[in-house]
Protein backbone atom coordinates (compact mmCIF):
# COMPACT_ATOMS: atom_id res chain seq x y z
CA UNK A 1 0.00 0.00 0.00
CA UNK A 2 1.34 3.10 -0.99
CA UNK A 3 1.49 6.49 0.93
CA UNK A 4 0.84 9.36 -0.79
CA UNK A 5 3.67 11.82 -0.16
CA UNK A 6 1.48 14.81 -0.10
CA UNK A 7 -0.81 13.55 3.21
CA UNK A 8 2.64 12.73 4.94
CA UNK A 9 3.33 16.88 4.27
CA UNK A 10 0.28 17.69 5.09
CA UNK A 11 0.56 16.29 8.58
CA UNK A 12 4.07 16.99 8.79
CA UNK A 13 2.94 20.84 8.04
CA UNK A 14 -0.34 21.01 10.36
CA UNK A 15 1.98 19.55 13.74
CA UNK A 16 4.59 22.06 13.11
CA UNK A 17 1.97 25.13 12.26
CA UNK A 18 0.26 23.72 15.71
CA UNK A 19 3.40 23.46 18.40
CA UNK A 20 4.44 26.75 16.57
CA UNK A 21 0.99 28.38 17.57
CA UNK A 22 1.19 26.48 20.95
CA UNK A 23 4.77 28.28 21.76
CA UNK A 24 3.91 31.87 20.45
CA UNK A 25 1.07 31.43 23.06
CA UNK A 26 3.51 30.36 26.02
CA UNK A 27 5.57 33.19 25.22
CA UNK A 28 2.59 35.63 24.88
CA UNK A 29 1.61 34.57 28.40
CA UNK A 30 4.81 34.63 29.98
CA UNK A 31 5.69 38.09 28.34
CA UNK A 32 1.89 39.53 29.63
CA UNK A 33 1.66 37.44 33.11
CA UNK A 34 -2.27 37.62 31.86
CA UNK A 35 -4.20 34.51 32.04
CA UNK A 36 -6.66 36.58 29.71
CA UNK A 37 -5.45 38.46 26.36
CA UNK A 38 -8.54 38.24 24.33
CA UNK A 39 -12.33 38.00 25.09
CA UNK A 40 -12.39 34.77 23.66
CA UNK A 41 -10.04 33.03 25.86
CA UNK A 42 -12.12 32.41 29.11
CA UNK A 43 -15.60 34.23 29.21
CA UNK A 44 -16.43 32.58 32.57
CA UNK A 45 -12.86 34.34 34.27
CA UNK A 46 -13.40 37.60 32.68
CA UNK A 47 -17.03 37.58 33.86
CA UNK A 48 -15.62 36.84 37.43
CA UNK A 49 -12.29 39.51 36.57
CA UNK A 50 -15.23 42.25 35.88
CA UNK A 51 -17.09 40.94 39.30
CA UNK A 52 -13.92 41.91 41.05
CA UNK A 53 -13.21 45.00 39.40
CA UNK A 54 -16.83 46.17 40.69
CA UNK A 55 -16.27 45.03 43.69
CA UNK A 56 -12.62 46.97 43.98
CA UNK A 57 -14.86 49.96 43.12
CA UNK A 58 -17.10 49.56 45.45
CA UNK A 59 -14.04 49.52 48.35
CA UNK A 60 -12.73 52.43 47.33
CA UNK A 61 -15.61 54.78 47.52
CA UNK A 62 -16.40 53.38 50.94
CA UNK A 63 -12.49 53.84 51.98
CA UNK A 64 -13.07 57.58 50.19
CA UNK A 65 -16.23 57.93 52.29
CA UNK A 66 -15.01 56.85 55.38
CA UNK A 67 -12.11 59.20 55.30
CA UNK A 68 -14.61 62.06 54.20
CA UNK A 69 -16.50 60.95 57.74
CA UNK A 70 -13.53 61.05 59.90
CA UNK A 71 -12.13 64.54 58.72
CA UNK A 72 -15.89 65.39 60.02
CA UNK A 73 -16.59 63.41 63.46
CA UNK A 74 -12.92 64.91 64.28
CA UNK A 75 -14.20 68.21 63.31
CA UNK A 76 -17.51 67.68 65.04
CA UNK A 77 -15.52 66.14 67.95
CA UNK A 78 -13.04 69.74 68.16
CA UNK A 79 -15.73 72.29 67.63
CA UNK A 80 -17.77 70.26 70.88
CA UNK A 81 -15.05 70.52 72.56
CA UNK A 82 -14.34 74.13 72.47
CA UNK A 83 -18.15 75.09 72.77
CA UNK A 84 -18.11 73.66 75.70
CA UNK A 85 -14.77 75.66 77.08
CA UNK A 86 -16.55 78.86 75.79
CA UNK A 87 -19.83 77.88 78.00
CA UNK A 88 -17.55 77.51 81.19
CA UNK A 89 -16.71 81.10 80.68
CA UNK A 90 -19.94 82.02 80.64
CA UNK A 91 -20.76 80.60 83.52
CA UNK A 92 -17.62 82.23 85.16
CA UNK A 93 -18.37 84.97 84.35
CA UNK A 94 -21.96 84.74 85.32
CA UNK A 95 -21.03 83.28 88.85
CA UNK A 96 -19.00 86.38 89.25
CA UNK A 97 -21.40 88.74 88.27
CA UNK A 98 -23.63 87.31 90.82
CA UNK A 99 -21.29 89.37 93.67
CA UNK A 100 -22.39 92.61 94.76
CA UNK A 101 -19.37 93.93 94.94
CA UNK A 102 -19.58 94.35 90.44
CA UNK A 103 -21.93 96.82 89.62
CA UNK A 104 -24.04 98.20 86.32
CA UNK A 105 -20.85 99.53 84.34
CA UNK A 106 -19.19 95.47 85.32
CA UNK A 107 -22.10 94.26 83.88
CA UNK A 108 -22.06 96.16 81.03
CA UNK A 109 -18.74 94.97 80.39
CA UNK A 110 -19.44 91.14 80.38
CA UNK A 111 -22.34 91.40 78.05
CA UNK A 112 -20.00 92.91 75.90
CA UNK A 113 -17.64 89.88 76.69
CA UNK A 114 -20.74 87.16 76.42
CA UNK A 115 -21.19 88.56 73.11
CA UNK A 116 -17.87 87.98 72.11
CA UNK A 117 -18.31 84.43 73.27
CA UNK A 118 -21.29 83.80 72.23
CA UNK A 119 -20.09 85.55 68.38
CA UNK A 120 -17.63 82.62 69.17
CA UNK A 121 -19.68 79.73 69.43
CA UNK A 122 -21.99 80.89 66.47
CA UNK A 123 -18.79 80.68 63.95
CA UNK A 124 -17.40 77.10 65.75
CA UNK A 125 -21.01 75.85 65.36
CA UNK A 126 -21.36 77.16 61.56
CA UNK A 127 -17.91 74.61 61.22
CA UNK A 128 -17.56 73.31 57.40
CA UNK A 129 -15.19 70.64 56.04
CA UNK A 130 -14.05 71.48 52.58
CA UNK A 131 -17.16 74.05 52.00
CA UNK A 132 -20.00 71.68 53.48
CA UNK A 133 -21.42 72.69 57.01
CA UNK A 134 -21.28 69.84 59.76
CA UNK A 135 -24.04 70.73 61.71
CA UNK A 136 -26.55 71.46 58.34
CA UNK A 137 -28.04 67.80 58.45
CA UNK A 138 -28.10 67.46 55.36
CA UNK A 139 -28.51 70.76 54.01
CA UNK A 140 -24.71 71.12 54.06
CA UNK A 141 -24.86 73.62 51.74
CA UNK A 142 -26.74 76.11 54.02
CA UNK A 143 -24.81 77.38 57.02
CA UNK A 144 -26.62 76.33 60.03
CA UNK A 145 -26.69 79.16 62.43
CA UNK A 146 -27.46 83.09 61.93
CA UNK A 147 -27.98 85.97 64.05
CA UNK A 148 -31.64 87.34 63.67
CA UNK A 149 -33.33 90.33 65.02
CA UNK A 150 -37.09 90.57 65.71
CA UNK A 151 -37.99 91.57 62.39
CA UNK A 152 -36.35 88.31 60.90
CA UNK A 153 -33.59 90.07 59.02
CA UNK A 154 -29.82 88.59 59.95
CA UNK A 155 -28.27 91.07 61.75
CA UNK A 156 -24.60 90.69 64.08
CA UNK A 157 -24.40 89.11 67.83
CA UNK A 158 -25.13 93.35 69.66
CA UNK A 159 -28.66 93.37 67.76
CA UNK A 160 -29.39 89.85 67.71
CA UNK A 161 -32.86 88.40 69.74
CA UNK A 162 -32.68 84.95 68.55
CA UNK A 163 -29.98 82.33 66.32
CA UNK A 164 -31.99 80.96 63.75
CA UNK A 165 -31.02 77.08 62.36
CA UNK A 166 -31.07 77.03 58.57
CA UNK A 167 -30.32 73.49 58.09
CA UNK A 168 -32.58 70.44 58.49
CA UNK A 169 -33.24 67.34 61.22
CA UNK A 170 -31.94 64.47 59.44
CA UNK A 171 -28.12 63.82 60.22
CA UNK A 172 -25.78 63.43 56.85
CA UNK A 173 -24.83 59.81 56.53
CA UNK A 174 -21.86 57.81 54.39
CA UNK A 175 -22.15 54.67 52.98
CA UNK A 176 -19.78 52.19 55.04
CA UNK A 177 -21.05 49.45 53.09
CA UNK A 178 -23.50 48.23 50.85
CA UNK A 179 -26.13 47.55 53.59
CA UNK A 180 -25.00 50.11 55.98
CA UNK A 181 -24.38 53.65 56.87
CA UNK A 182 -23.30 56.35 59.54
CA UNK A 183 -23.88 59.09 60.76
CA UNK A 184 -20.95 61.58 60.44
CA UNK A 185 -22.77 64.93 60.12
CA UNK A 186 -25.51 66.16 62.86
CA UNK A 187 -28.55 68.32 63.35
CA UNK A 188 -27.14 71.26 65.11
CA UNK A 189 -30.75 72.27 65.87
CA UNK A 190 -31.24 68.80 68.55
CA UNK A 191 -27.35 69.35 69.54
CA UNK A 192 -27.58 73.63 70.05
CA UNK A 193 -30.97 74.00 69.32
CA UNK A 194 -32.17 76.31 72.69
CA UNK A 195 -28.47 76.81 74.08
CA UNK A 196 -28.54 80.62 72.13
CA UNK A 197 -31.87 81.13 73.92
CA UNK A 198 -30.27 80.68 77.66
CA UNK A 199 -27.12 82.51 75.91
CA UNK A 200 -28.81 85.79 74.73
CA UNK A 201 -31.03 85.75 77.88
CA UNK A 202 -27.29 85.96 80.01
CA UNK A 203 -26.20 88.66 77.78
CA UNK A 204 -29.61 90.45 78.53
CA UNK A 205 -29.27 89.65 82.21
CA UNK A 206 -26.13 91.64 82.29
CA UNK A 207 -27.03 94.41 80.52
CA UNK A 208 -29.70 94.89 82.09
CA UNK A 209 -27.70 94.45 85.84
CA UNK A 210 -30.48 92.20 86.11
CA UNK A 211 -28.85 89.72 89.46
CA UNK A 212 -31.57 87.36 89.49
CA UNK A 213 -31.69 86.82 85.84
CA UNK A 214 -28.04 86.15 85.82
CA UNK A 215 -28.78 83.48 88.38
CA UNK A 216 -31.79 81.81 86.39
CA UNK A 217 -29.32 80.83 83.66
CA UNK A 218 -26.66 78.86 85.58
CA UNK A 219 -29.01 75.58 85.64
CA UNK A 220 -30.16 75.77 82.31
CA UNK A 221 -25.86 76.65 81.22
CA UNK A 222 -24.86 73.59 83.21
CA UNK A 223 -27.34 71.44 81.30
CA UNK A 224 -26.41 72.45 78.15
CA UNK A 225 -22.86 71.58 78.99
CA UNK A 226 -23.76 68.20 80.39
CA UNK A 227 -25.83 68.05 76.85
CA UNK A 228 -22.90 68.45 75.12
CA UNK A 229 -20.57 66.32 76.80
CA UNK A 230 -22.98 63.63 76.14
CA UNK A 231 -22.50 64.16 72.52
CA UNK A 232 -19.31 63.94 72.58
CA UNK A 233 -19.90 60.50 74.04
CA UNK A 234 -22.20 59.65 70.66
CA UNK A 235 -19.53 61.30 68.77
CA UNK A 236 -16.41 59.51 69.81
CA UNK A 237 -17.89 56.29 69.75
CA UNK A 238 -18.77 56.83 65.71
CA UNK A 239 -15.15 56.99 65.74
CA UNK A 240 -14.83 53.88 66.72
CA UNK A 241 -17.04 52.35 64.52
CA UNK A 242 -15.88 53.83 61.62
CA UNK A 243 -12.41 53.11 62.89
CA UNK A 244 -13.45 49.64 63.31
CA UNK A 245 -15.35 49.75 59.44
CA UNK A 246 -12.03 50.73 57.88
CA UNK A 247 -9.67 48.32 59.50
CA UNK A 248 -12.62 45.27 58.58
CA UNK A 249 -12.39 46.88 55.05
CA UNK A 250 -8.38 47.08 54.66
CA UNK A 251 -8.55 43.40 55.19
CA UNK A 252 -11.42 43.20 52.36
CA UNK A 253 -9.60 45.53 49.89
CA UNK A 254 -6.31 43.03 50.56
CA UNK A 255 -8.07 39.92 50.29
CA UNK A 256 -10.12 40.95 46.63
CA UNK A 257 -7.22 42.82 45.26
CA UNK A 258 -5.73 39.14 45.46
CA UNK A 259 -8.91 37.71 44.46
CA UNK A 260 -8.24 40.10 41.41
CA UNK A 261 -4.28 38.94 41.08
CA UNK A 262 -5.61 35.61 40.94
CA UNK A 263 -7.88 35.84 38.24
CA UNK A 264 -5.76 38.15 36.00
CA UNK A 265 -2.28 37.00 36.74
CA UNK A 266 -0.08 33.59 35.57
CA UNK A 267 1.82 31.72 37.79
CA UNK A 268 4.78 32.71 36.45
CA UNK A 269 6.93 29.47 37.28
CA UNK A 270 4.25 27.40 35.48
CA UNK A 271 4.44 29.46 32.50
CA UNK A 272 7.52 29.45 32.15
CA UNK A 273 7.75 25.78 32.49
CA UNK A 274 5.38 25.61 30.08
CA UNK A 275 7.01 27.45 27.53
CA UNK A 276 10.43 25.20 28.26
CA UNK A 277 8.08 22.21 26.82
CA UNK A 278 6.02 24.35 24.18
CA UNK A 279 9.75 25.31 23.04
CA UNK A 280 10.77 21.06 23.03
CA UNK A 281 7.74 20.05 21.50
CA UNK A 282 8.72 22.78 18.96
CA UNK A 283 12.11 22.16 18.52
CA UNK A 284 11.00 17.88 18.13
CA UNK A 285 8.13 19.05 15.60
CA UNK A 286 11.27 21.09 13.58
CA UNK A 287 13.13 18.23 13.65
CA UNK A 288 10.42 15.28 12.83
CA UNK A 289 9.45 17.59 9.62
CA UNK A 290 13.35 17.87 8.72
CA UNK A 291 13.99 14.00 8.49
CA UNK A 292 10.36 13.40 6.74
CA UNK A 293 11.14 15.86 3.82
CA UNK A 294 14.54 14.33 3.67
CA UNK A 295 13.75 10.83 3.57
CA UNK A 296 13.09 9.28 -0.17
CA UNK A 297 9.03 8.87 -0.77
CA UNK A 298 8.34 4.44 -0.44
CA UNK A 299 7.90 4.47 -3.75
CA UNK A 300 11.82 5.01 -4.61
CA UNK A 301 11.49 1.81 -2.44
CA UNK A 302 8.80 -0.34 -4.62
Amino acid sequence: MKVATLTVYKHIQDRAEYTSNALNEAIDTVTSGRKIKKLSDDPFRLALMLDTRAELADIDQFERNLEMGAAWLSSTEESLRKVQDRLADLQVSALAMLNDSYNKSDRELAAISAEEVINDIVQVTNTDVNGRYIYSGTRTNAEPFVFMNNKGEIVDVSEATRVTYRGDNQPFKIQTQNDEELDVGSDGSEIYGNMYDTLLKLRDAFRNNDVDAIEEQLDPLKAHQEHISAENSVVGFRITRLQFRQSVLDGVDITTQQKLANLEEVDMTEAISDLSIKELMYQASLSASSKVINMKTLMDYI
